[in-house]
């Protein structure tokens, strides 16, 4: 860049002054951090400047502070403490900045512009419904909309001034989302509140609560970490923590040792025995072990008895009609077992004996493609637990206590992605009368969220549980069925095929790990569709344990979205392009995406402020852009996300920079996840080491004990 060598000659290491952006080197959402090369309005001097300014985008003014330093490798640039934005002061700045606003393109930014010249922002701050509503085929939604866009937009710069001293106005946008018209009151009245926002950890939090002179030993910030440390506790599948424990991470966070008296006594927390809930969850473990108690000690409500003789079509083994007598002998039946032993066929059995019992029978699965496979293998409907119970989370469901499903027996597949508080709510939309048959395979990875109720369930031993063992000889010609049950059983998988066998199991090895990113890039993009004829981007997953690193999570979707769809139209301002596979990282209330939902962008409408995905159920959504922060891109997902989904061919890495995440339940759960095709790429002794870690991350929950003493 002109001048940049002498930047730092003969000058103060420090710097104050109003800088454009003309262009995004590098963004991390995560963090705020970002290296943007920007130029000085007054000098005219160019320079690379770094630190928490992603809230910047090209084209935007800013007072910047700084001090400059000289990079190994990049020479001079200007490392920011605080970036304010400003207003663009010339025409085209202005006409980029109207066109963020919800309604406002191009085209109208530009009539806007020409009608009121250099003062066009100020003429909308004083009047902006006046402004919009003036605009040709504006109408009355799209003036509201607009004037909405518009004030949260200076809302956000406001929030911007407040957080600058604290090198976190990058999270003015998501916290403005959050919090609305109360953020203001937030962040000077509770701001330990702001960690409820996905970015905004506790040190966050405490670092502008300390600066509004909150003492470090008070009760309230010895509460605080340790609620936000419960919640995170929740996010890694806690249901409670032990006091001792939840002091040890409460202190991680404050610097000092809290008294665990005070961390008892917080607002919102229950305490129960030797373990602290948060009191939301606390309810849920208590509702959900009362359900499962009651319908389980409550004789059956079907009046039909399939034959003790074993199944009169003679189809099914003594085991898996066991399970179907199971399914109306008790109100409440658990069937489980690993691929190629029979959970479908069996499934399928009990729809059929339900239709003679004329019995009104409802199919559901946690998520959409989960839903649809189970649609598939029975021939019948099948719906996701929120769309059988009319929920949107956040609201009430529209089947609930007092207006319960009409069903008479519900099978519930791939139920050991139920999380405590999805078991709580399936229940509480169910009759006690209703049977319930839960089906899932109880050797996979835990579910995301609080709780194991499945495994829980058959933990306890209240409920007959059938657990499927044989593998049928059509089934065991498949390498990835043989795989997976050797994994399970603590055995390496063989490699190559025994005789009959298909080989629809691969592994590559690859040791450096420029080598295996490159290598599972080529069998994505080249050696998938033309040896196997399929689609890259739709059908087949890449998993791996862990986001950073050469062969980790971030670096596969940046190489593989570049070679799958380098020439995708830009969209959502920049972050993706269309054709994109995204990943929904969060429970969306208001759009119904749960976590790990898989969509497919197919277009974008700047103009209206939104975008439309194809979702993995089959049908497509509206989502506007305020609702986007939560995608990510999918083309390299982690394997918990991938809980529940089949997909025609999966590529997992397999690699030694992935040692420590590496467990046998997880390259069981990952290698499950395909239908036709697996291949693995990395270094057998890693995969070897790995299938002898019999880890699923213990998780502490009371339920089984619960349901003991029930």
């Amino acid at each position: 860049m002109n001048g940049v060598s002498t930047l730092t000659e003969g000058r103060s290491p420090d710097y104050a002054g109003t800088i454009e952006v003309m262009n995004v080197m590098f963004s991390a959402e995560e963090d705020g951090y970002a290296i943007l090369e920007v130029h000085d309005t007054g000098s005219g001097e160019e320079f690379s400047l770094v630190g928490p300014v992603a809230h910047l985008n090209a084209g935007d003014r800013a007072d910047v502070q700084g001090k400059w330093e000289t990079h190994a490798r990049f020479g001079p640039q200007l490392r920011a403490s605080g970036a304010l934005p400003l207003d663009p002061s010339d025409r085209k700045g202005q006409i980029a900045y109207l066109t963020s606003l919800s309604h406002i393109g191009t085209s109208r930014a530009k009539q806007l512009a020409d009608e009121y010249g250099e003062g066009v922002l100020s003429a909308i701050e004083a009047d902006p419904a006046g402004v919009f509503g003036s605009l040709p085929g504006v109408g009355t939604k799209q003036t509201a909309a607009a004037v909405d866009s518009w004030q949260a937009s200076r809302a956000i710069r406001d929030l911007h001034v407040q957080l600058a001293p604290h090198g976190l106005a990058y999270l003015a946008a998501p916290i403005h989302h959050r919090f609305r018209d109360r953020a203001m009151t937030v962040l000077h009245q509770n701001p330990y509140q702001l960690t409820e926002v996905s970015g905004v950890g506790f040190a966050s939090a405490d670092r502008i609560a300390l600066a509004a002179d909150v003492p470090p030993e008070s009760d309230r910030r010895a509460q605080a970490a340790a609620i936000y440390a419960l919640s995170e506790a929740e996010q890694q599948g806690h249901v409670y923590l032990p006091i001792g424990e939840l002091t040890r991470r409460a202190a991680i966070l404050l610097g000092l040792n809290p008294d665990p008296d005070v961390i008892r006594a917080a607002p919102g927390l229950a305490v129960d025995g030797d373990g602290v809930y948060r009191e939301a969850t606390y309810a849920s473990e208590l509702a959900v072990a009362e359900e499962l108690a009651d319908r389980a000690a409550s004789p059956p409500h079907l009046d039909h008895h399939p034959s003790e003789d074993g199944d009169p079509d003679g189809e099914l083994t003594a085991e898996q009609w066991a399970a179907v007598r199971s399914a109306f002998e008790s109100r409440l039946s658990v069937l489980t077992g690993g691929p190629g032993v029979g959970k479908t066929v069996c499934t399928r059995a009990i729809v059929t004996e339900a239709h003679r019992a004329h019995a009104v029978v409802a199919l559901c699965a946690p998520t959409g493609r989960a839903a649809r496979r189970l649609e598939e293998a029975t021939d019948r409907e099948a719906q996701t637990i929120h769309r059988l119970l009319e929920w949107t989370p956040g609201r009430k469901p529209g089947f609930r206590p007092g207006h319960p499903l009409p069903a008479d027996l519900v099978i519930v597949d791939e139920a050991s992605m139920l999380n405590l508080r999805l078991m709580e709510v399936l229940l509480n939309g169910l009759a006690l009368s209703t049977h319930i048959v839960f089906v899932g395979d109880a050797d996979q990875l835990p579910p995301i969220g609080a709780g194991k109720p499945f495994d829980d369930l058959i933990s306890s031993e209240i409920a007959p549980t059938i657990r499927l063992t044989q593998i049928f000889r059509q089934a065991a010609r498949s390498m990835i069925t043989t795989a997976a049950h050797s994994i399970n059983a603590g055995q390496p998988p063989r490699l190559e095929p025994e005789e009959d066998q298909d080989h629809d199991f691969f592994f590559v090895e690859r040791t450096k790990p420029e080598r295996a990113l490159d290598t599972i890039v080529e069998v994505v993009a080249d050696r998938a569709p033309k040896r196997f004829g399929i689609d890259p981007i739709r059908d087949v997953q890449v998993l791996a344990p862990m986001y950073k690193g050469a062969v980790g999570i971030n670096a596969l979707n940046d190489r593989l979205q570049e070679r799958l769809n380098p020439d995708g139209t830009p969209a959502l301002r920049n972050r993706f392009r269309i054709g994109d596979r995204l990943i929904q990282t969060r429970n969306s209330h208001e759009l119904g995406l749960m976590n790990g939902s898989i969509v497919f962008l197919r277009s974008d409408d700047p103009e209206e402020g939104t975008i439309v995905v194809d979702t993995d159920d089959g049908g497509s959504l509206t989502v506007p852009y305020d609702e986007t922060d939560t995608f990510r891109l999918a083309y390299a997902i982690s394997v918990h996300k991938a809980q529940g989904c089949e997909v025609p061919m999966v590529v997992a890495v397999c690699h030694r920079s992935h040692t420590r995440m590496l467990t046998r339940p997880l390259l069981y759960t990952a290698i499950t996840r395909a239908r036709s095709i697996c291949v693995l790429v990395g270094e057998p002794q890693v995969l070897r080491r790995g299938v002898a870690r019999d880890n699923n991350g213990g998780r502490y929950s009371a339920l089984t004990e619960r349901l003991r003493t029930s």
